[in-house]
């Protein structure tokens, strides 16, 4: 197995934030992902046995929420805001956003294909999001951890090996390596 290769320091720097990022649109797209379940089964279970239809929710229009068959003549004489369909729109963007910011962790830290499949299967299956919000966020973690415990131990082996350079640079003489070591071909 070969050692991934050290992330460099402008990326390590970046990789919190991206976290963050990750970490808040995980939790924020589950939540609407499941209010977009709870909507599907309000609108597509008949719960009402007169028209053998789901219902639509709606806000404003003189009450705060109500429940409108979901059929063309009830919704299109209904006024207020058709909140069935805004969690659809905002569910949608939101899922945008959550790509983008699976795209940044999953770039930032080199991970393999198969994390930022796993991750953009957390923003469509119900409560995934959650649970590979929290497996993702623990790695990326361990993974930055790692990066900036290998990146100080290369720091400290390459001042280490400068030191022993500047130290055996010189000869007992005093004279500076260029000067104890006649150029090649001067005769």
């Amino acid at each position: 197995m070969t050692r991934q290769s050290i992330l460099p320091a402008r990326d390590r720097a970046k990789v919190p934030g991206a976290i963050r990022f990750y970490s808040i649109f995980a939790y924020v797209t589950g939540v609407f992902l499941l209010l977009l379940v709870a909507e599907m089964i309000i609108k597509y279970v008949p719960w009402n046995s007169e028209f053998g239809v789901g219902y639509e929710v709606f806000a404003g229009g003189g009450h705060l929420l109500h429940f409108v068959p979901s059929t063309a003549e009830f919704i299109d004489s209904t006024s207020g805001l058709n909140l069935s369909i805004g969690v659809l729109i905002v569910h949608g963007w939101l899922y945008v956003i959550y790509l983008i910011a699976d795209f940044r962790l999953w770039s930032l830290l080199r991970w393999p294909l198969k994390n930022f499949i796993l991750i953009a299967l957390g923003g469509v299956i119900p409560f995934l999001s959650f649970f590979v919000e929290h497996r993702m966020s623990r790695q990326a973690r361990a993974d930055l951890a790692d990066h900036n415990t290998r990146a100080a131990e290369h720091d400290a082996a390459i001042a280490k090996l400068r030191a022993q350079v500047a130290t055996s640079g010189s000869d007992a003489t005093g004279a500076s390596p260029d000067e104890s070591h006649p150029a090649e071909g001067a005769k």
